[in-house]
């Protein structure tokens, strides 16, 4: 840990007018320099003490008088710290041939920090929000973006080994995970990893044994995965038996493996729908790496990706379930969701893997071009002050919650930068 004043130093917080050494001499800092060595040492550092100008390190004392001799005489400038409820410093702690700075910090600041450092406590700093112009805003919730879409990105590479390096398929497991909205996306993801893509490629004309494929690897078409109050239901009907005599010879052939069906009991709702929305998105060809290159507006990202269950899916949402009014399209909010999840970061990975960096432009611009998630996270910030106009927003605001507040990582927060600046006033 390299301390509160090290903090101060780096981030050229100090006031811009006023500063004086222990004497009273005035003081002003024309470069800052770079770390030195050592955690409490800047080098090539350029101060004018009065009219002359000197450039040497500078030596930030945080722990005891030793380090003062460290320096071996080399230093510019000491600085030290007390806050403003402690006794004046002495001046004779300092060196008297070398200029001392004593830095007077609002109470238990220092102790805050340093709480925040060891990722212990978040700085207090919900407050300034407002107080941050629009412009510096944006630029970090920018920044933000970027990394979450980074963040997911990453992921994607992982599923891409694990497809043998097949962008197509890699984009198929990533929307499929992506179908779970939040709550089912691990189980959506174990299922999607569990799919033979193989064997759906070579029986890909054929809606029926595509479902089959999908519905038996996901443990759904065992009798135990069906409610007892359905199952007489399923039983009777021709698309149940159908379905799994085809399951049975295409397990044989190709040796797959389904989950336990107990998997799909996290969340309320039923994943066949969803699935069967998988099954027809696969068979139709839509959707591929090609297919999303080829688009230029969210727009037409929704309409490959939308789509309509048919067959016995079209009035069903599940097993020997009552038949429904029918299953139309997906709404809006699901299809954002899916390109945010997986087509934006799937999109962005793949311009990195090719090093072009106009496909990563155009995977981040897409997100501007989305209407902002609305949920609890969402929700908060927006009452703290922050403007969320956009999916970038919203999903700067959900990077900015999970990896900065919540783990309390305020030293590279530039909201903490501002919060700290602020009480240095």
């Amino acid at each position: 840990m390299k301390g509160f004043l090290y903090y101060i130093w780096k981030n050229r917080l100090l006031p811009d007018s006023g500063l004086h050494t222990a004497d009273g001499t005035k003081l002003e800092i024309i470069s800052y320099g770079q770390p030195g060595e050592r955690d409490n040492i800047f080098e090539n550092v350029k101060i004018r003490v009065g009219d002359k100008e000197q450039c040497g390190n500078v030596v930030l004392l945080q722990k005891s008088a030793a380090d003062e001799r460290a320096t071996n005489g080399k230093a510019i400038l000491h600085i030290k710290a007390k806050e403003s409820s402690d006794e004046p410093v002495c001046s004779t702690h300092v060196t008297c041939d070398i200029p001392g700075l004593f830095l007077t910090l609002p109470h238990g600041l220092e102790s805050e920090y340093s709480k925040a450092e060891q990722q212990q406590q978040c700085l207090q700093c919900e407050n300034i929000i407002g107080s941050i112009s629009k412009i510096e805003m944006s630029s970090f919730l920018s920044r933000l973006a970027v990394e979450r879409i980074e963040e997911k990105a990453n992921g994607i590479m992982h599923t891409f080994s694990l497809c043998n390096n097949l962008w197509d398929d890699t984009l198929f497991k990533t929307i499929a995970r992506s179908f779970g909205f939040g709550i089912q996306s691990n189980v959506f993801e174990k299922w999607a990893r569990n799919l033979d893509m193989n064997a759906l490629g070579k029986h890909r004309d054929n809606l029926l044994q595509i479902e089959a494929i999908m519905f038996g690897q996901a443990g759904l078409l065992c009798e135990e995965s069906i409610p007892h109050y359905y199952l007489k239901e399923a039983q009777g009907s021709t698309y149940y038996k159908d379905i799994s005599r085809e399951y049975r010879f295409l397990k044989n052939k190709f040796g797959l493996q389904e989950i336990d069906h107990k998997e799909w009991n996290c969340g309320n709702a039923s994943p066949h729908v969803r699935i069967a929305r998988l099954a027809a998105l696969y068979s139709t060809r839509r959707i591929g790496i090609s297919a999303i290159m080829a688009c230029d507006t969210a727009s037409e990202y929704c309409n490959i990706i939308d789509t309509t269950p048919t067959g016995y899916w079209h009035n069903h949402t599940c097993l020997g379930g009552t038949e429904t009014t029918g299953n139309g399209g997906m709404k809006q909010r699901q299809l954002d969701v899916i390109i945010i999840n997986a087509v934006i970061p799937t999109l962005y990975i793949y311009g990195k893997h090719r090093n072009n960096i106009a496909i990563c432009s155009k995977a981040e611009d897409l997100l501007y071009h989305i209407k902002a998630e609305e949920n609890s996270i969402v929700k908060k910030w927006k009452e703290k002050g922050v403007t969320v106009e956009c999916a970038a927003d919203s999903q700067a605001i959900i990077q900015l919650e999970k990896m900065y507040c919540r783990t309390c990582n305020c030293t590279k927060c530039r909201i903490a930068y501002h919060y700290i600046k602020d009480c240095l006033r």
